[in-house]
């Protein structure tokens, strides 16, 4: 049962594009969750509804389409200024968690003051999905992305996502991973104009990292909270996303500065 004494405390987005039926566990995870909150589902490839509004018109859950696809960032902007939420999820379509997971996380925002909330991410065997937890370099991404052999790139790897080192207790991190963080609305929203939407895809979560913590916010892991995420590394696997993740790679670096 939701608590309703958190109402107007919690809200969330989640953006689709061609998301097809992956979306319906994660919109079920909200609905399922123990405390109330309003989820804004915003479709960036317009058409045909009826899967959405005819299993979740209810209240508390509001549908946007969208005419053309206008990015992620800029999808989850056209909420921001709806919101009269403390804190605010940010949720990739093929991401699913337990009815506790919100309550928890308001818990250990109202405990800790944090301005972005990010929780061990899982696979959907059960394994760790290993995602970057430290800001990015050049080295970092190309180890990641090109996946090269050696103790060196290997190295490089571990260092960029803390793989190895064994994180079982909350840490201060320079990285929130986009698929899944719950912030605090009135920074994000508010104080900082939400996502820079120059940004079409990839690397608007670095971004706000950088300037989360540039404004003197903070960024916690709590590895005791996971939430499982279905990756679809779609830039990794059609040419017009591993452009869109050029370019925002280069956008990004061009920012904050080429850090080797």
């Amino acid at each position: 049962m939701q608590d309703l004494t958190q109402r107007n405390r919690l809200s969330a987005t989640v953006v689709l594009y061609h998301s097809g039926v992956e979306m319906l566990s994660c919109i079920q995870s909200f609905v399922d969750s123990d405390v109330y909150l309003d989820l804004y589902v915003v479709n960036n490839s317009p058409g045909d509804a009826s899967l959405f509004t005819a299993r979740w018109n209810c209240p508390g859950v509001h549908y946007y389409p969208v005419r053309r696809n206008i990015g992620y960032g800029r999808a989850n902007n056209l909420i921001f200024p709806k919101l009269k939420s403390t804190y605010h999820v940010i949720c990739n379509p093929d991401v699913t968690f337990a009815p506790d997971v919100l309550r928890r996380m308001i818990e250990v925002m109202d405990e800790t003051g944090a301005t972005i909330l990010t929780p061990r991410v899982l696979n959907p065997d059960g394994t760790e999905q290993f995602l970057p937890r430290r800001e990015p370099t050049i080295r970092r991404l190309l180890a990641r992305r090109l996946n090269f052999s050696g103790a060196r790139w290997q190295q490089l790897r571990s260092d960029y996502t803390l793989e190895g080192q064994n994180v079982n207790e909350r840490m201060n991190v320079a990285f929130a991973t986009g698929c899944f963080m719950m912030v605090r609305t009135h920074v994000i929203a508010q104080q900082l104009g939400g996502f820079d939407p120059n940004y079409f895809l990839y690397h608007e979560d670095s971004d706000l990292s950088r300037r989360v913590l540039a404004n003197g916010g903070s960024i916690l892991y709590t590895p005791d909270i996971c939430v499982t995420h279905a990756w679809k590394r779609d830039s990794a696997h059609t040419f017009p996303a591993t452009l869109h993740h050029l370019k925002s790679t280069i956008r990004y670096f061009n920012k904050w500065g080429w850090k080797w």
